[in-house]
C-alpha cells in the first residue's frame, strides 16, 4: 500500500468516526430524501465494481474500494435536533446553538413533522422528522430563549 492509500485509509477513519460521534448526538433524526437512498448505493457499488473488474493493480483496487467507503459514507450523514444545538450539516461542526433561533414553525402532517426554523431574520434548512409534534415541542420548549414563539401548524394528510 502506498502513501496516497494510507492517506485515504486515514481520512475514511477519521470520516466515520466523526460522523458517528455526531450520529450519536442527535435527539432527533432528520429524515433524507428518497432519491438520496437510491443514488448513493448505486454510486457506490459502481465504484466497488470498478475497482474489482478495472483496477490493474492492488494499490488501485484498494482505492476503489476506498472511493466506494467514502460515497457510503452520505449513508451517516445526518441532520436533526441535539441537545445544545440544531445540526443542519453533519460537517458543520457548531450547528445553530438553540440561544440563536428567533422563531420555531412546526407542520403536524399525520406521522411527520416538519420543522422550519428563523436566526438573524433568515430561513433555516426545513427538517423532517417521524416523532410527533407534541414530542418535539416539549423538547424545543425546554432548549430554546423564554420568549421564543414555537408556531405549530396542523395539516391533514
Amino acid at each position: 500500500m502506498n502513501v496516497f492509500n494510507g492517506l485515504l485509509l486515514l481520512l475514511v477513519i477519521v470520516l466515520y468516526g466523526y460522523l458517528i460521534l455526531v450520529r450519536r448526538e442527535l435527539v432527533f433524526v432528520s429524515k433524507r430524501r428518497s432519491t438520496i437512498n437510491v443514488a448513493v448505493p448505486l454510486f457506490a457499488i459502481g465504484a466497488l465494481f470498478l475497482a474489482t473488474h478495472e483496477a490493474t493493480s492492488l494499490n488501485d483496487q484498494i482505492r476503489g474500494w476506498l472511493g466506494g467507503l467514502l460515497i457510503f459514507s452520505f449513508f451517516l450523514d445526518s441532520k436533526g435536533l441535539a441537545k445544545e444545538r440544531i445540526v443542519t450539516n453533519a460537517m458543520d461542526l457548531k450547528g445553530v446553538p438553540y440561544d440563536e433561533v428567533n422563531r420555531v414553525v412546526l407542520l403536524a402532517n399525520g406521522k411527520k413533522t416538519k420543522l422550519n426554523f428563523f436566526r438573524k431574520g433568515m430561513r433555516g434548512p426545513l427538517l423532517v422528522f417521524d416523532a410527533p409534534v407534541q414530542e418535539i415541542v416539549v423538547f424545543l420548549a425546554e432548549r430554546l430563549q423564554e420568549g421564543t414563539p414555537i408556531e405549530v401548524i396542523v395539516g391533514e394528510e
